[in-house]
Order: C-alpha cells, then sequence, then structure tokens
C-alpha cells in the first residue's frame, strides 16, 4: 500500500489546503443570495447570520487552516535548522492560528457593523495581523533562502510577491467596491508563494 512521504506532503498540503479554500468560498458564495465576490469580503460567507455561516466557518476555513498547520510541521522537519528559516516557519504558523481563532470568532453580518460585537472585534484583531504575518514569512524564509532554494529566481520572484501583498494588504477597505477582489488576490498571492515555496523545499529534500 503506497503512503505518502515527507516529499509529497510537501507539495500536497498546500494544494489541498488552496483547493479547500477556493471550493469554500465558490460554494459559500452560491448558497448567500446575491453574493458579490468582487465587492465583498471572504468573511462574509461565515459571518454571524449569514445563510450556512457555521458550515463555512467550521467544514471550509478550519480545515483550510489545518492543512497549512501540518504543512509547516512538515516543512519544520525538511527546511535547513536557521534562525530566519524557523521565524519565517513560525510566521506561515501564526497566518493558520490566527484565521483558525477568526473562523471561531465571525464577523457581524455583512461585517461592517456600526457597533461590533465581541466576536467581531476578535475576528478582526485575529484576521488582519493573519494576513501581515504570511506577507512577513515571504519576505523572511527568501531573504535566508540562498543555501537551500538552489535558484535567485526563488529570492526575486518571492520580494516582488511580497511587495505585491503589501500593496493588497494596505488597500484592504471595507468602503471600496472592488475589496473582494483585492482579498482575493491578497489570498491567492500568499498561496502561489507556499506553493513555490513548496516546490523548491521539496527539491532540495529530494537532493539531499
Amino acid at each position: 500500500m503506497y503512503r505518502m512521504n515527507k516529499k509529497d506532503l510537501l507539495l500536497t498540503l498546500p494544494i489541498l489546503s488552496f483547493l479547500w479554500f477556493t471550493a469554500t468560498i465558490v460554494i459559500g458564495g452560491l448558497f448567500y443570495p446575491d453574493y458579490n465576490h468582487f465587492s465583498q469580503f471572504i468573511s462574509e460567507l461565515g459571518a454571524t447570520g449569514s445563510p450556512y455561516g457555521n458550515y463555512v466557518n467550521y467544514l471550509g476555513f478550519l480545515p483550510t487552516e489545518l492543512f497549512i498547520l501540518a504543512f509547516v510541521l512538515i516543512c519544520s522537519s525538511v527546511i535547513p535548522r536557521t534562525k530566519a528559516n524557523f521565524i519565517g516557519l513560525f510566521f506561515i504558523g501564526l497566518y493558520g492560528v490566527t484565521l483558525i481563532v477568526a473562523a471561531f470568532f465571525p464577523c457581524d453580518y455583512e461585517c461592517r457593523p456600526i457597533e461590533p460585537s465581541i466576536s467581531h472585534n476578535i475576528h478582526m484583531i485575529s484576521a488582519f495581523p493573519g494576513y501581515l504575518s504570511g506577507i512577513i514569512s515571504i519576505i523572511v524564509i527568501s531573504s535566508a533562502s540562498s543555501g537551500w532554494a538552489r535558484s535567485q529566481m526563488f529570492t526575486v520572484f518571492s520580494y516582488i510577491l511580497g511587495i505585491l501583498c503589501i500593496y493588497a494588504f494596505l488597500n484592504l477597505d471595507p468602503k471600496s467596491e472592488f475589496v473582494g477582489i483585492i482579498q482575493r488576490s491578497l489570498d491567492l498571492m500568499i498561496y502561489l508563494w507556499f506553493l513555490y515555496f513548496a516546490y523548491h523545499l521539496r527539491r532540495f529534500y529530494s537532493e539531499t
């Protein structure tokens, strides 16, 4: 019987996380009347009072981030043991943990309340630092990648993606009619980097 090894899991886990996350958004949007992916936050699918919020949070967002935490665990046993690498992995883990917290504490209906509840405040305190942690992980790990990535393009691509992520993060304005697409672009770029990182780390592991 075939068993997945670390090399397989390095790519499988972030791919599973990305596909699960994407399916959650697509399916959740289909069952949310008049939901607009361009102008509405992803969190609105799991907000208090949304049609299937609990399903979205616990069967969608939660497994998505558990795959990421498992990915961090596998990476930690493969990547060279340097301070920068482990700081970077810590921030990927923090990205996963904070978004798990955000799933357990949904924002208020439509995520733009005049008088936010405690759950909404916890959600916001978790979600935005979560995105920032994902961006920091890109910058930290790529800055110390010369010993294992075997490619200058990894560092260059990572820095470009990191800058684009920062720009998207700074433009997550609830008043913008394009905030939904900006948030989705940010998520996509973070996942693209996870996959790119996993690919290079897998190649390094295969050669050692």
